[in-house]
């Protein structure tokens, strides 16, 4: 398996990996808009030939600053694979972390809604830990602030 920079290229099998984990419209627009804006920094998993996975990040927008511990936080935006319990998620995750360090973030912060709850223990077995419930400030949604210092 090859952890490599996203490329338009990509665009239609990581938009079916979205649609397998988020129905909301609204979100799936954003998502597409954002992938290729350049304002964002997207990785794909490829085996075979085929893109199996995808994460991004980006810096932290204002809202989670306000939770930061660090002066420099970074929001893991998303974090999707067409297989679970593979290592997938987690070797995204890791080029997410090792490519901020390079740009000088010093922590990551991801935001998941009540909604992927079943997502919460991948995040615990990578190392970030709970801050706690805060609400979406775009919809209101309830989800758990998850943070990993990467100094």
């Amino acid at each position: 398996m090859e952890i490599r920079d996203y490329n338009k290229k990509d665009k239609e099998a990581v938009q079916n990996i979205f649609t397998k984990y988020w129905t909301d419209e609204e979100f799936l627009s954003e998502l597409s808009e954002n992938i290729d804006s350049g304002k964002m920094h997207f990785y794909v998993a490829e085996k075979d030939g085929e893109v199996i996975g995808v994460a991004g990040f980006r810096e932290a927008p204002e809202y989670l600053h306000d939770y930061a511990e660090t002066k420099n936080p970074a929001e893991l935006y998303v974090v999707a694979s067409q297989l679970q319990n593979e290592g997938i998620g987690s070797m995204l995750v890791q080029k997410v972390i090792d490519e901020a360090k390079n740009l000088y973030f010093t922590e990551i912060e991801c935001y998941s809604p009540e909604t992927h709850s079943s997502s919460w223990k991948f995040y615990e077995k990578l190392g970030f830990t709970r801050h706690g419930i805060i609400k979406d400030p775009d919809d209101g949604y309830p989800g758990m602030l998850w943070r990993k210092i990467i100094l």
